[in-house]
């Protein structure tokens, strides 16, 4: 990757292009094509929102905490607290909440910009809104109420290092504690920097925009954002038709979102033989992406491909595979090889090293050599400049994710895996989610792919249910047709049997649906599940034996 383009505030990159593409399109609504907006009219709106902040009392270096419905408004309340160098705090109230309080909690936030229920509930939470000193009330005449703050006093753009601190965001929490991430604007840039090198992401492009926070790149990228009628918080509930239409209407030539969206986009194609000719790439992040899916998006585009990802809040992205490498993977993916995580990013280190509980030591207290071999498994640990400046204000859950490794600082992702023979890097599960069983230890990826083709099975889980540490393993199973219940349960036991007899796996649990995180609604809570099903067993020690 040549040296990187985009430096300092990412604010200045939305400034430069209102400079040089006044006229273009920066944002459009789907539900309201009429009310679109340039991407002068854009930065017009963001100095209005900097400001109306800056009137306010919101200083540069204040953490600020943004909690507006997804859309314009966010886009907007975002650029303009980085034009002012203060600092967005961004919380998914999809966590629930208990944990959304205790993220503002840890935070300790100076502003909040909110709708009118969160401002109000921010004076019952007293305790939890203690640093509070400037509430901010967004409602949908928001950007008309602004459009008056900069004609007399207009704030200069802050002009921010590459190593400060430029937002926090928090992880969804889907199998631990919700963290705040710090971002540096060094982290912001090389994201940008990776989506026009590697993904060929170009000015003049158009994206159609599902999660709400990776909407904040476009205006940097010269992209338009095409805003569906959608809500974003409930991608399970979007209606394919919708999704589809926005595509078509606007020639759409990119997307990112999770494999919930993808598959009712892929499944809605397929149903009306539509093909969607404008579209150069779909990238499918969250959650592993079945090659069932990937093929059949990559089917209905003519022109385009399918992007897979790999990356967390952490650190994101830091290797991708494409449509084509799964397919040449089908058979190894659905026998329990892993999920293709692909190759890494340019100037992304990837290690794979031994697997253990306690933090990794930095070189200087002890070396603890990577895995090198072919098939061996282990932990996935990250470096480079997509990395983040680990979590903030919680100094013991940033020293057990990170360690130093040859003078580069690494992130450990929480995620099993191994190279295969082609120098793949391959996914095997959640490490917190794998376990120990009578048999050895077990991987989700190991059985819930192979589970998963199975005709009848529309989606699984491995878990292991009681309170000791050898577990005993379960699937948890959703029938695309419930009354068939038994007869599919019958045929996952025998194909078990033949497949994998080391592991005996007795108790099949039957449920109408799976929990799963409210950011990308693909995340299974594997963890809820092991608790709920110990605690059934152990009243009732004949459930899932039938």
């Amino acid at each position: 990757m040549r040296e990187s383009l985009f430096t300092g505030n990412i604010a200045k990159h939305l400034e430069k292009n209102a400079h040089r593409l006044p006229n273009s399109i920066a944002v459009l609504f789907h539900s309201n094509p009429s009310s679109k907006k340039t991407f002068s009219q854009l930065y017009e709106d963001v100095i209005n929102c900097a400001s109306f902040f800056t009137k306010k009392g919101i200083k540069k270096r204040e953490r600020t905490l943004v909690l507006v419905k997804p859309g314009y408004e966010l886009i907007i309340c975002c650029f303009g607290l980085l034009y002012i160098g203060a600092i967005p705090v961004i919380i998914d109230p999809g966590m629930g909440i208990s944990s959304l309080l205790n993220c503002i909690k840890i935070t300790k936030p100076k502003n909040i910009i909110s709708i009118p229920l969160i401002v109000w509930s921010s004076y019952f939470f007293r305790t939890t809104f203690s640093s509070i000193k400037l509430r901010v009330t967004v409602k949908n005449n928001y950007s008309d109420k602004i459009r008056n703050y900069s004609k007399t006093d207009k704030p200069k753009i802050h002009e921010a290092k590459d190593t400060e601190l430029a937002a926090i965001i928090f992880t969804s929490g889907s199998t631990g504690k919700p963290k705040g991430v710090r971002y540096l604007n060094l982290n912001f840039n090389a994201q940008i920097q990776v989506l026009q090198d590697e993904f060929g992401i170009k000015e003049g492009e158009i994206d159609l925009v599902t999660l709400p926070v990776f909407s904040l790149f476009n205006p940097a990228l010269g992209v338009t954002s095409v805003i569906p009628k959608i809500n974003p918080r409930k991608p399970a509930s979007a209606k394919a038709e919708f999704l589809v239409k926005a595509i078509l209407d606007h020639k759409t030539t990119t997307a990112f979102c999770s494999p919930v969206i993808g598959n009712k986009i892929a499944t809605y194609c397929d149903t009306c033989s539509i093909s969607l000719p404008s579209i150069k790439r779909i990238m499918l992040a969250g959650a592993p992406s079945s090659p069932d899916l990937v093929e059949s998006l990559a089917n209905r585009l003519p022109a385009g491909k399918v992007i897979i990802p790999y990356g967390a809040t952490e650190a994101l992205p830091v290797s991708y595979s494409d449509n084509a490498q799964i397919k040449s993977l089908y058979k190894s993916i659905i026998s329990g090889e892993g999920s293709n995580l692909g190759r890494p990013i340019k100037n992304i280190s990837i290690l794979i090293m031994p697997i253990r509980n306690s933090p990794l030591p930095n070189e200087k207290e002890e070396v603890i050599n990577p895995i090198k071999m072919e098939f061996e498994l282990g932990e996935i640990c990250v470096a480079g400049n997509t990395v983040t400046d680990g979590y903030d204000r919680m100094p013991g859950a940033t020293r057990d994710a990170r360690f130093i490794y040859k003078s580069k600082d690494y992130h450990r992702m929480g995620d099993l895996g191994y190279w295969d023979r082609e120098g793949n890097l391959r996914f095997m599960g959640r490490k917190v989610e794998c376990f120990q069983t009578e048999d050895g230890p077990v991987q989700t990826e190991k059985f819930e792919p192979f589970i998963n083709n199975i005709s009848g099975v529309e989606r699984c889980a491995l878990i292991g249910i009681g309170d000791e540490k050898i577990k005993e393993p379960c699937l948890v199973v959703v029938m695309v047709n419930r009354s068939l219940s038994k007869e599919i349960t019958k045929e996952i036991r025998s194909h078990l049997s033949r497949v994998f007899p080391k592991h005996n796996i007795k108790r099949i649990f039957v449920e109408s649906k799976l929990p799963v995180d409210a950011r990308h609604n693909a995340k299974i809570h594997r963890l809820s599940l092991a608790r709920k099903w110990s605690d059934k067993v152990s009243k009732n020690q004949n459930l899932g034996l039938d």
